[in-house]
Formats: C-alpha cells, sequence, structure tokens
C-alpha cells in the first residue's frame, strides 16, 4: 500500500512511514505497533536499514541501563548490612520492575521496548514481530548487557561485589536445578502473558469499539510490576533471571575478571536461558492461537 502524502488528522492513529521488505513505502499505525503508546506526531519516512538501526540502539541502550540499575541494585545493596534479607529481596525486586516501567516508556515507540530477549522469542512465536527484527533487537540486547556489566565492573571492584559476579545468576544451595527450571519457565510466562494482554492484543469480536491495544499507554506499568513479581518468588531460589540477555552479559564481565572459588554460575547458565524461553515461547503460541481478530 503506498503512503498518503497527506498528514493525518490530529484524533486518528498516529502514524509512520517505512520502508518494508519489499522496498516499498508502507504506513504503519504506530499505536497498534508498538502496543498503543503514543509517538511523534506526523509522517516519518525513514530507510529499512535505519529502522532496523533504531531498533538495534534502542534495546542497546535499554539492556544496558537495565543491567546497570538491576544488577547495580542487588551490588550495592549486599553490601549494606543495615538491610534484612527479606528487604533485599524487595530492594532488589522493585529496581527491576520499575527499571522496565522507565525503560518501557522511553524506547516503546522504538523497538515496543522488549529488553528480554525471552520476550522477544515469544513476541516472533506470537506473530507480533518480524523475525529480522528479532535478531536485530537480540544483537543490541546481547551488545547492552555485556557493555552494562562492563560499567557495573568499573563502578565496583570486585571486593566491593557482594553477589561475587556482578548480579550474576546462580542456584541456591537449598534448590535444585529442577525447582529453578519451573520457575523460571513460568514466571517468564507470567511475563509474556502480561506483555501479551496488555501491549500486544488486539481489539477482539466482541469489543469492537476498543480502539486501542491491552491498556495502551499503561502496559509498561502492568509489565513492570510482573517483573516485579517475578523477583520477589525468584531472587531466593536462583537470584531471578526471566530474561537470558540480563544475565549472559553480568556473567561475562564477572568471568573475566575472576568468579568466585566454587562458582556454579556458568554450570546453572543453561536454566537461565532455556526456562525463559521456553515459557515466553508456550505464552507467545497461546497469544497466536488466541487471537481472534486483528
Amino acid at each position: 500500500m503506498e503512503a498518503s502524502k497527506t498528514e493525518p488528522e490530529s484524533t486518528g492513529p498516529r502514524l509512520a512511514t517505512i520502508p518494508m521488505q519489499d522496498n516499498k513505502m508502507c504506513t504503519l499505525k504506530m499505536e497498534e505497533k508498538y502496543g498503543g503508546i503514543p509517538v511523534a506526531g506526523g509522517v516519518v519516512h525513514i530507510s529499512r536499514n535505519m529502522f532496523l538501526l533504531n531498533k538495534f540502539g534502542a534495546e542497546f541502550l535499554g539492556m544496558m541501563f537495565f543491567v546497570i540499575v538491576g544488577c547495580g541494585t542487588a551490588i550495592s545493596t549486599s553490601n549494606t548490612t543495615d538491610f534484612e534479607a527479606s528487604s533485599w529481596v524487595v530492594t532488589v525486586a522493585f529496581a527491576f520492575g520499575i527499571g522496565i516501567v522507565t525503560l518501557a516508556y522511553a524506547i516503546a515507540h522504538i523497538t515496543g521496548a522488549h529488553i528480554n530477549c525471552a520476550v522477544t522469542f515469544g513476541l516472533v512465536v506470537a506473530g507480533a514481530c518480524p523475525i529480522v527484527d528479532g535478531l536485530v533487537i537480540f544483537a543490541g540486547q546481547i551488545v547492552g548487557s555485556i557493555v552494562g556489566a562492563a560499567v557495573l565492573a568499573g563502578i565496583f571492584n570486585k571486593s566491593n561485589d557482594g553477589t561475587g559476579a556482578l548480579g550474576s545468576n546462580a542456584l541456591s544451595p537449598n534448590f535444585g536445578a529442577g525447582n529453578a527450571f519451573l520457575a523460571e519457565a513460568f514466571l517468564t510466562a507470567l511475563l509474556m502473558f502480561v506483555v501479551n494482554e496488555t501491549a500486544i492484543r488486539k481489539r477482539l469480536d466482541y469489543m469492537p469499539d476498543q480502539k486501542l491495544t491491552g491498556v495502551g499507554f499503561n502496559a509498561p506499568i502492568a509489565i513492570g510490576f510482573a517483573v516485579f513479581l517475578a523477583h520477589l518468588v525468584l531472587i531466593p531460589i536462583d537470584g531471578c533471571s526471566i530474561n537470558p540477555t540480563r544475565s549472559f552479559g553480568p556473567l561475562v564481565i564477572a568471568s573475566a575478571r575472576g568468579l568466585p572459588d566454587g562458582s556454579t554460575h556458568w554450570e546453572d547458565f543453561w536454566i537461565f536461558v532455556v526456562a525463559p524461553l521456553l515459557g515466553a515461547g508456550v505464552a507467545g503460541l497461546f497469544q497466536r492461537l488466541t487471537t481472534f481478530s486483528i
């Protein structure tokens, strides 16, 4: 469909024009494409490569800051003797949750604010994210996670890192691999379910007057609370991943400067990759199979 040269009505959906795979200009409804989060009005013409580069950059920055804020809170508060264990869990969980809310509002108009390769995978399975876009977003997340962890290594000396590994994930001695796998899979599915229903789900056949997808502008708040709740459950079990890219960067940088003796971080790492991808994939498939109307 050729892009219209007329400006959109002020009361209608905000539009952006980008070239798609066939190199023809095509108009996208940004409020539908990105979960109802508004973007600047008007028509924007950009190349397909620039469009993908913007996605890479946004997810790079989002993941970098997410690692710095979330893992940084875990590191800094782990050295504070005034904290009870339960208070530490709530503080770290809140940092990860509010971090997602903040960064989602910052970059959702560019990528949809995945900031999690499990979410990216789930959206690809759901048909809400093209495969090429997903790969570009994933690359940005990986690089951002590593750079964010490197920044943390510059902020916190090894002697000041109470987590021992820049906030990387590892099993608690009180839990087995099966316990952690099940918890990671189900709580990632919870996150993906919230993403689907608040930011992705289109109007249903029996609600034809619903204009925005999900809850629209408030979607990041619900998603952030899902991340918060998952961390409350999982921090005592394995530090909470539900996000393979968040786990990868800190572990790479922590390994480069030396993990604690007897560390099982790499032995446990498969759990923090397979379980979140499984949970998000199942939730994405559920979304795809139960979408009644686009």
